[in-house]
């Protein structure tokens, strides 16, 4: 089908046709993907923030329709000084261990094959780092190369259905030629979004602005293809918090920090420099995995030292001229506020 856009600020929204676009929309996960890739899509899964109360055309970030959260998987708790998992004696899989898998997604209830790997290639994620649906994350551990595995996601992986998010519009606002069952894609505040026609009369037609998968009762089915051990992320108090209050994603840290490069203790940045603390949301990849990783284990008022490897920092691509790529890093970072 056609790639359709929706003008943001327009009251009334008017679909028109985006110039020299086209694009295929397969259910569920294949437009997701096609939209956002893997990554964000899985973000936008487990992501702890619905955007239905900004109205019905906001999105989540990575642009698919509003997500509510299955429960995320918390670090709290978990006061290991050294972040490196140690394989079992025949290779099993443990928290920090890198990952990947190919997959098959199904109906619980009717056994029908939504997507899988065949279609969009095997997925890659860190073991215990939130990379993917907390189920398959808890599911693979102690599995070994080429074991397989099928993992109930329950009816909530992609959150309920909203009520809110179907919506009714004029049929002179829906591009010419639509029809029931398909999907068009509308631009939102924060990127695109997919919404699927559900009802068509002689004057009007119903949008359906959940994520396909909304409601839906869904298992996956996973074979363990490779297995990388575990990146060493360490963590050194400097001065103890209050032992009692961890960070738990979702939760908005202030923090000051001050970055070095491990090899020769460079420093690129500083807050304390500037004075100006810095605010961020745990857990959803908005700061690198070593950040998201290591200060979960820091209580309130706790400062500590991480030394990160590269691959929870910024890997092969570096980041700018300050970080080279492959570069490890050390940051003096002090807990302030967990909001």
């Amino acid at each position: 089908s056609r790639h359709f856009c929706i003008e943001p600020f327009d009251p009334l929204p008017c679909f028109s046709e985006a110039p020299g676009t086209m694009q295929i929309h397969r259910p569920l996960l294949r437009a997701a993907v096609g939209v956002c890739g893997v990554r964000a899509l899985l973000h936008v899964a487990l992501s702890a923030r619905s955007s239905t109360q900004h109205g019905a055309f906001a999105a989540v970030g990575g642009g698919i329709a509003s997500v509510a959260s299955a429960p995320l998987s918390s670090l709290r708790g978990l006061r290991l000084q050294r972040f490196a998992a140690v394989a079992g004696s025949e290779g099993a899989i443990a928290d920090g261990m890198r990952v990947a898998i190919t997959w098959e997604l199904k109906r619980d209830d009717t056994g029908e094959v939504l997507d899988n790997s065949d279609a969009q290639g095997p997925w890659e994620f860190s073991c215990g780092q939130q990379g993917i649906f907390p189920q398959v994350d808890d599911g693979v551990r102690g599995m070994t190369v080429g074991e397989q595995r099928t993992i109930s996601l329950g009816d909530d992986a992609f959150g309920p259905v909203d009520p809110q998010r179907v919506i009714e519009l004029p049929l002179e606002k829906l591009p010419e030629g639509v029809t029931v069952g398909g999907q068009v894609q509308m631009q939102g505040q924060k990127g695109p979004v997919l919404a699927t026609v559900k009802e068509l009369t002689d004057t009007t037609g119903m949008l359906d602005l959940n994520h396909p998968c909304s409601g839906l009762p869904l298992t996956m089915s996973v074979t363990i293809l490779t297995i990388t051990p575990a990146a060493s992320l360490e963590v050194e108090v400097v001065s103890p918090g209050d032992g009692k209050t961890f960070p738990q994603a979702g939760d908005k840290l202030t923090m000051h920090y001050i970055g070095t490069l491990a090899k020769d203790g460079s420093q690129f940045d500083s807050s304390r420099d500037r004075g100006d603390p810095f605010q961020f949301t745990i857990g959803e990849g908005q700061v690198i995995i070593g950040w998201d990783v290591g200060v979960m284990k820091m209580s309130l008022g706790e400062r500590a030292i991480l030394k990160i490897p590269s691959k929870m920092g910024y890997g092969s691509r570096g980041a700018g001229a300050a970080i080279p790529p492959n570069a490890d890093l050390v940051f003096d970072v002090e807990l302030l506020k967990i909001n």
